[in-house]
């Protein structure tokens, strides 16, 4: 991940940070541009799945798929599992 000032525009280096929550981490940075010194706190968070995980798929489901379900098969229990 590239960090950038947000004063001059130069890379800036992650001093420290803070996890808030699994979801959620504050960033110390402080900018290599000598000329400008800002030092400053980003917020890094989760935003959205785009492809759900395999540990969040119950083991039967998992047996199924890995046994050849069909594309339309895995399809509708994937649809179960983000409604559920």
């Amino acid at each position: 991940m590239r960090i950038k000032c947000n004063r001059c525009g130069q890379a800036a280096t992650i001093q420290s940070s803070t996890q808030i929550s699994d979801e959620f981490k504050q960033l110390y940075c402080s900018c290599t541009n000598t000329l400008c010194g800002h030092t400053f706190v980003m917020d890094l968070a989760f935003s959205h799945t785009l492809s759900p995980s395999a540990v969040d798929i119950p083991p039967e489901a998992l047996a199924k798929i890995r046994k050849g379900a069909s594309r339309c098969e895995q399809r509708e229990m994937f649809q179960v599992l983000q409604a559920g």
